[in-house]
């Protein structure tokens, strides 16, 4: 006998009721458990229990239908929030053009130099064998030489990743800026700064031809990134220039911001744009008070004889085209015309013309420049969600090239040279001081050489000058005219180390400035020390016990010891005297050594040569050299 499946329903497989006016009862009867239980059907049941039967059904039936509701979209948001919560640097939590599961950091820090870009070759080139899929240059600078910067823009767009980005912690200001904006995007420190990037030399103010001409490339390269990189062309400019005002305007309808100048301000708002920032300018002259001129000294000028400047105005309008010819990529700003009036609002005046942008986080934020704010590593790792983070720091061999070329450590070395090639040349077969005098000339053309700093003609110029110096101290007696050209090629030649650009550009002039201070002021030294050894050589703690304190025939006249001078170096008054004869202990090519009665002499022969074991006799007794000639007994 079948059971009676009741009013409206109907018996499925195994018994189990299926009515369509109680949606749910399948999902509720497969959800109970099955295992050890006896199944009775609904049509089997009778009366007040086939009733209760029902109103239990419909209650758990609601009750199931809610739990499921609750928990299915819990589920879900369960499965959202769960990279961000045990797994902050999840591949899933991160866009793809940034996700990087190794990143290297490069730290910029300190003056760019040519040491500079040299390190990031290598360790850029070190970063990809290493499987680095992003690369991180970490900024902190004052800035540097154009020419040094223009090459790593150049290593950032053609060598390192696309996924490349600035890291700005805590400074990066003029060169460093330039540096960052030609990265993918930027991040910043929290009390991060940058900005501030006009050309600037040490000689005195540029004119306005020659600041616009060396602007001018500087501006090229920022304007290619802001279209690269999206940023507002307009905003990176203000980095460079001095004399751009820009105001920070919004689009009503599509919030869209941009940053307008004071012919843009006007077509937009029909009116002159308000000046929010207080003027950098002297306190105005009280009435009664003599106005006193300005006047302007520059060394810059003395440079034009040799590489003429033009001092024509530059046409503001033939500069930008020159500057958009260079572009690779088409300008995206919107131009705004007078239909425009009405749909912007101004939010602030961003910077005046008197004075160059520099931002803060907050700022660079706002003007969409920076990213995002990345305290450390941990926060920086989770920012590309990445597993690895590997840092490229300097060398040590780097670091020392860098303080070697330094224009104060190049200058005591030139010290140095001098110095000991002067007391090696004085009293020849000493060889300590000749040994130094050849490293510390090594070392002062190895490092700029190293650095990319110093130039084929330098070390031509220097190995020219020690050449002729010698020829006029051993080969052509007398200082003449192989002397003083050997004096003046060893000059330029050292002073040539220390610049690595352009003359007629202002690093170049400002480079040859400082060499010539430093190269000057090092001879300048040595000749002071080098008159105060010969004064006070005897009570020298080291040098002292060098000295041959004992002159020649004083044990004869009952003397004592010497003054205790260098013989070769030493007081005017000395043991022999013209005429005196003795025999060559050594060849004298031309400088040697001779006997006088048993005791050695450091002498020259005024003649090309003389073999070890002729005749001498004294012709010249001065204060640095006794010369003699070959004679027969």
């Amino acid at each position: 006998m079948n059971p009676d499946p009741g009013p409206g329903g109907s018996l499925g497989p195994l018994g189990h009721e299926t009515c369509s006016d109680q949606p749910g009862r399948d999902l509720i009867h497969d959800l109970l458990p099955r295992r050890g239980l006896e199944i009775y059907t609904y049509g089997a049941m009778q009366g007040p229990t086939r009733r209760a039967i029902d109103q239990l059904s419909r209650l758990t039936t609601m009750a199931a239908a809610a739990a499921l509701l609750v928990s299915l979209p819990g589920a879900v948001d369960a499965d959202q929030e769960e990279p961000s919560v045990e797994a902050p640097a999840s591949p899933t939590a991160t866009p793809a053009y940034r996700q990087a599961n190794t990143v290297a950091v490069l730290s910029i820090r300190d003056e760019i130099t040519q040491v500079t870009l040299r390190s990031l070759e290598r360790r850029v080139r070190l970063a990809k064998r290493h499987g680095a899929e992003a690369i991180v240059l970490e900024i902190d600078t004052p800035g540097g030489a154009v020419l040094a910067t223009l090459d790593i823009l150049h290593l950032i767009r053609t060598e390192a990743p696309t996924n490349t980005v600035a890291w700005i912690n805590p400074k990066a200001y003029s060169a460093g800026t330039i540096i960052a904006l030609a990265c993918r995007e930027i991040v910043v420190v929290p009390d991060a700064a940058f900005g501030d990037s006009a050309p600037i030399s040490m000689l005195g103010p540029l004119p306005q031809a020659e600041r616009a001409k060396q602007e001018a490339p500087i501006l090229t390269e920022v304007i290619d990134s802001a279209r690269r990189n999206h940023y507002d062309e307009k905003l990176v400019q203000a980095f460079v220039s001095v004399g751009i005002e820009l105001w920070f305007i919004e689009n009503q309808e599509t919030g869209a911001r941009i940053f307008v100048d004071r012919e843009e301000y006007r077509l937009v708002f029909g009116d002159e744009p308000p000046d929010q920032i207080t003027p950098v300018a002297p306190p105005s002259p009280k009435p009664g008070d003599q106005a006193i001129p300005q006047v302007v000294h520059r060394i810059a000028p003395w440079f034009e004889q040799f590489a003429p400047v033009d001092t024509m105005p530059v046409d503001p309008e033939e500069l930008k085209r020159q500057i958009e010819f260079e572009q690779d990529l088409p300008s995206s700003r919107p131009v705004l015309t007078e239909a425009d009036r009405g749909k912007w609002t101004l939010l602030k005046q961003v910077v005046s013309n008197d004075r160059l942008l520099v931002v803060k986080p907050a700022e660079a934020i706002a003007y969409g420049l920076a990213a995002t704010v990345i305290a450390n590593d941990e926060q920086l790792k989770a920012y590309f969600g990445a597993q690895t983070l590997l840092r490229y720091d300097r060398s040590w061999s780097e670091s020392l090239v860098r303080f070697l070329t330094n224009p104060i450590v190049m200058g005591v070395l030139i010290f140095i040279f001098v110095v000991c090639l002067l007391i090696e040349l004085a009293a020849p077969g000493l060889g300590v001081f000749g040994a130094t005098a050849v490293i510390s000339l090594l070392v002062l053309i190895g490092a700029p050489w190293l650095a990319g700093m110093a130039q084929w003609w330098e070390i031509v110029l220097i190995m020219l000058g020690l050449l002729l110096v010698a020829a006029e101290l051993f080969v052509i007696p007398g200082f003449g005219v192989a002397g003083i050209s050997g004096a003046l090629c060893l000059l330029v030649g050292l002073v040539g180390t220390f610049v690595s650009g352009d003359l007629r550009t202002p690093t170049g002039q400002s480079e040859l400035v400082v060499g010539l201070v430093a190269t000057l002021t090092s001879l300048f030294a040595a000749g002071v020390v080098l008159w105060l050894v010969t004064k006070q050589m005897e009570t020298l703690p080291i040098l002292g016990k060098l000295v041959l304190k004992t002159e020649l025939g004083a044990a004869d006249r009952g003397e004592g010891a010497g003054l205790g001078l260098l013989e070769a170096m030493g007081q005017a008054r000395r043991a022999l005297e013209l005429g005196d004869l003795g025999v060559a202990a050594t060849d004298l090519r031309p400088a040697g050594r001779a006997r006088f009665e048993g005791r050695p002499v450091d002498v020259k022969s005024v003649s090309t040569y003389i073999e070890r074991g002729t005749p001498v006799r004294v012709v010249s007794v001065g204060r640095f050299v006794i010369e003699v000639e070959e004679t027969e007994r």
